[in-house]
């Protein structure tokens, strides 16, 4: 019986019958040989070797293995500390959210953030927290941010590093979990102290009640009944699940039956995952990173232009060196900048114009080119800014210090029959220009939010494959199917990248990017989809939960669906099964009466297709009674067609007949 069907008080005395308040003799000298190893005063002075996972007695090495027994920080790769030593490649490697061109600058860096948050939590600027951990060591480094902090302060911290099991207690508890994994952290705790019943009790074994009476992930979680009547608002407990998996893998499909929730879910999901980087406005050189993502070259070189007004002309160098240009190139894949400029002045200047002797020019025509050999942008050039690239040049001309929407860092896809990797990552797109069809390369949404992800390594990103498996996975994905694997990403051990073969441009998958499918097990059954997608893939199941329906005038909902389901799951199979949310808002008999006309008989008529025998033992002998027909008929048609096979669907008007027939189906 899961703990939170009863009293947590039982539970805690129950708990602490076999286990002591204070934190074990040989526990308590491991957390003190760590601190005497690695003393506070000496983290300023940290070396490559002395910090690095990978190098034997290092800083990460005790974080992770040395003290798993004071608050697990295990799962993921090696470059969830930002720095490590790679064994394969015999070099260091470092995150690419540091920006640094070698790891000593790396280290540099990092060891400044730890020392921060380490002098915050000494100060009790528990406030700081947040933002020194996002900043400095970034979102996806829960364990450096907090494992720490337990080790040097454990009066002040629950060794507890993972933000979505912080959330699952303080759900737990009746307790609305607010910000970050600090602030989650430092409020869980403060709740534990205010109960008389925890009074004495160490940090360390507070953490293990914990895990031992409320295990996160537990969808049988029930709210206290201190918190039934409270403003809280519940955590499913598949987005825990779901929240947990993402930090060991980055690819994850939540698959089941339909009417699961399953779409609610991962919506849930995106914004619980991405919430906290959501409450820090964005920092100027993201705000541009954005404004510059979408453009062309040639629409950046005329916005450098423009944006130099009165300077008129411009030589080539001088464009090369722009401050714009250089900021535009860093989003690109470019490996000549200067040849690249060249051929855009040279294709967008007017045919007229006779000092530049390239044939193939195309509009828009924005440059000219005087006798001198300088360039400039013509007024048609000038009016092309103005009215298509107006808002860039207001964004680029004055910034505001906005806060970022979920859509920054996410997209949502649903694939279908006719799904193609041309919309998933890059294609050619007819485009009218003067009349003359031209062809240009255009990026799929995997490949605009990989390039976004790439250049913001400081966030997460997250695009949801809605309905995975209807499309062709193996064209779609293409040579992505590799790209996606975990240690294959950008800046892992094994990174791989690919030429793709429209654009020739070399393509990779950054490490800062989740890939979260759904899959209604009804409409194909997994054990179809392509087997090289399973297997880079981690699989959560969401099945029917009756425990969220309610009662409508003496008909027991969730009794019901848990009786169409048995006998579903008999005929068909459990992937075939009906989800809760076929009846989740019914709060009356007639919109009972509107989702089982409407959703569950059309949805099972469906199921048993032409199989009047199968359909009326789900449905009972008062819903679906055989057809009548007249003895003429019957002789007309003679052997045509098998008659008695036919049935009708009794219409009963929300009254109590229609309840009676229901009532019937659910205590069968």
């Amino acid at each position: 019986m899961n703990s939170l069907t009863k009293d947590w008080r039982v539970e805690l005395a129950s708990w602490l019958g076999s286990n002591p308040k204070e934190m074990p003799p040989n526990l308590r000298q491991l957390r003190e040989a760590f601190v005497q190893r690695f003393p506070i005063e000496n983290l300023p002075n940290l070396t490559l070797e002395e910090y690095a996972v990978g190098k034997p007695d290092s800083f990460c090495y005790w974080l992770e293995f040395k003290t798993h027994r004071l608050g697990s920080v295990a799962g993921g790769s090696s470059s969830k500390w930002g720095i490590w030593w790679s064994k394969g490649d015999q070099q260091w490697k470092w995150n690419k959210a540091f920006q640094c061109s070698d790891p000593t600058e790396a280290l540099t860096r990092l060891r400044a953030g730890l020392v921060s948050l380490v002098e915050a939590a000494d100060s009790n600027q528990f406030d700081q927290l947040e933002q020194i951990g996002s900043s400095k060591l970034g979102p996806n480094r829960n364990g450096l941010r907090a494992k720490p902090l337990y080790l040097y302060f454990p009066d002040k911290f629950l060794p507890i590093s993972n933000p979505y099991h912080l959330a699952h207690f303080l759900n737990s508890f009746g307790q609305q979990p607010a910000g970050g994994l600090h602030t989650k952290n430092r409020q869980l705790l403060e709740f534990l102290k205010s109960q008389p019943e925890f009074a004495g009790m160490d940090t360390l074994q507070m953490m293990a009640f914990l895990y031992s009476a409320i295990p996160p992930g537990d969808r049988a979680a029930k709210p206290l009944p201190e918190a039934e009547d409270s403003d809280r608002i519940q955590l499913p407990e598949e987005i825990v699940q779901l929240a947990t998996l993402a930090e060991e893998t980055r690819n994850l499909i939540l698959y089941g039956p339909p009417g699961t929730g399953k779409t609610y879910a991962v919506n849930k999901f995106a914004s619980f995952f991405l919430g906290e980087q959501l409450s820090t406005p964005l920092a100027p050189e993201q705000q541009r990173r954005e404004i510059l993502q979408p453009l062309r070259w040639h629409d950046a070189i005329a916005l450098a232009m423009y944006l130099k007004r009165p300077q008129k002309y411009f030589k080539v160098p001088e464009l090369v060196n722009d401050q714009l240009i250089q900021e535009y190139l860093s989003l690109t894949k470019t490996q000549k900048l200067s040849n690249q400029i060249w051929a855009m002045l040279q294709i967008h200047t007017h045919p007229d114009v006779e000092t530049v002797k390239y044939k193939n020019r195309q509009s828009p025509y924005l440059f000219e080119k005087n006798q001198q050999g300088e360039w400039c942008l013509t007024e048609e050039g000038e009016g092309y800014i103005e009215v298509n690239l107006a808002d860039a040049l207001d964004d680029l001309r004055q910034p505001d210090a906005r806060k970022p929407a979920i859509s920054d860092y996410l997209r949502f896809v649903t694939f279908h029959q006719s799904f193609a990797y041309e919309e998933f990552l890059e294609g050619l797109k007819p485009l009218t220009v003067d009349g003359q069809i031209q062809y240009q390369v255009v990026d799929g949404v995997f490949k605009g939010i990989c390039r976004q992800a790439q250049n913001d390594p400081e966030h997460r990103y997250l695009i949801i494959l809605d309905e995975i498996n209807r499309a062709n996975i193996a064209k779609v994905f293409g040579e992505l199917i590799t790209l996606i694997e975990d240690d294959k990403r950008l800046g892992e051990d094994s990174e791989i990248t690919v030429r793709l073969p429209y654009s020739q441009e070399e393509f990779g998958v950054p490490e800062n990017l989740y890939i979260l499918g759904t899959m209604n097990t009804a409409d194909r059954s997994i054990a179809l989809l392509d087997i090289a997608l399973r297997r880079r893939f981690t699989f959560v199941e969401l099945m029917p939960d009756p425990s969220l329906l309610g009662t409508v005038e003496g008909i027991d909902l969730g009794v019901l669906l848990t009786r169409i389901n048995q006998c579903i799951t008999a005929l068909l199979g459990r992937d075939y099964q009906i989800g809760h949310s076929y009846f989740i808002n019914v709060k009356n008999v007639t919109e009972l009466h509107f989702a089982w006309y409407r959703r569950v008989i059309p949805l099972l008529q469906e199921y048993f297709y032409n199989d009047a025998e199968r359909l009326q033992a789900v449905l009972g002998a008062r819903f679906i009674q055989p057809a009548k027909f007249g003895d003429n008929i019957r002789k007309a048609l003679k052997d045509l067609c098998d008659l008695d096979s036919q049935f009708t669907i009794t219409l009963f008007e929300p009254n109590e007949e229609f309840l009676q027939a229901l009532q019937q189906i659910a205590t069968l």
